[in-house]
């Protein structure tokens, strides 16, 4: 959704607690500089950005829900589900993410052996400081190779080291599946979103996804989304309505990282999510 006098939320961002650009307070500080009053955390697979969030906002009178985004599998393709509202206390919820942080760290440590086995040497010590205390990826790996003047973009470590089936690609451990995704976010009080759905050409299954997982609405307004996209998951929303007889939640933003992430790279504050949408998530999650 573009800009309107009445969208000043978005529910899908990212800060150093995952791969995002910048730290909590100075993204808390950037969403109020172009206006925003409602925002979504969601860092990749961790909350540990929450809390400074959540602090920076009561400074500024942004209103920041704790929140998530998933890294699932479903038969074989990579998809990712926002949990939104999630309480980031959650004793439980705190065990499973630290485990999953240190399956995350052993992925990196064989990463890091391909990479010697091809005459590329990059240190753990290099990964972490790129990483900056948050969520390891892959993209960290990437970037101290750039910094390496090994590749010249982040994209080509991908492209030439790091994506599934070259040479230096590592499998998750354990892939985690939709079914656990909505049923661990349903458990800490969230509401369970597709993201982007855009991405992966699952259309066909996401009403299933509803109806059979209990998962509670689509991320409808994403910057990659076109006017066709929107069109189509605001009518799946609808549909999945009418067969469940419950208000399906509609949400969206800026999968802001940095100003020259993505496949459309923009500033924060042009992609937003209607007050309309974003109040119906708050008042399900309060």
């Amino acid at each position: 959704m573009r800009e309107t006098e009445a969208a000043t939320s978005d529910f899908h961002m990212h800060s150093t607690a995952s791969d995002g650009g910048y730290s909590p307070r100075q993204l808390l500080e950037k969403c109020h500089a172009v206006g925003l009053t409602q925002i979504a955390l969601t860092d990749h697979d961790t909350i540990d950005g929450v809390y400074e969030a959540t602090v920076v906002g009561q400074e500024l009178g942004i209103r920041v829900l704790p929140g998530i985004e998933f890294s699932c599998v479903y038969k074989g393709k990579s998809v990712h589900m926002l949990g939104l509202g999630v309480d980031p206390t959650h004793s439980e919820f705190l065990s499973m993410l630290k485990k999953q942080r240190e399956m995350r760290e052993r992925r990196m440590t064989k990463m890091l052996s391909k990479l010697a086995a091809v005459s590329v040497r990059v240190s753990a010590d290099e990964v972490l400081a790129e990483a900056d205390g948050g969520s390891i990826g892959r993209p960290h790996v990437a970037k101290v190779l750039v910094r390496h003047g090994v590749v010249e973009t982040v994209a080509e470590a991908f492209d030439q080291y790091l994506a599934e089936g070259k040479p230096c690609y590592v499998e998750k451990e354990k892939e985690m599946t939709i079914q656990e995704a909505i049923d661990w976010t349903h458990r800490v009080g969230g509401l369970s979103i597709v993201a982007h759905p855009g991405y992966y050409g699952l259309d066909h299954v996401l009403i299933d996804w509803i109806t059979e997982y209990h998962m509670d609405g689509i991320e409808v307004y994403h910057r990659d989304h076109n006017s066709e996209d929107r069109e189509r998951y605001e009518a799946l929303c609808t549909e999945a309505e009418q067969k469940t007889g419950h208000t399906i939640y509609r949400t969206g933003g800026s999968d802001f990282h940095h100003e020259t992430y993505g496949r459309k790279q923009e500033p924060l504050g042009v992609t937003r999510l209607q007050n309309k949408y974003a109040d119906q998530v708050l008042q399900a999650v309060k």
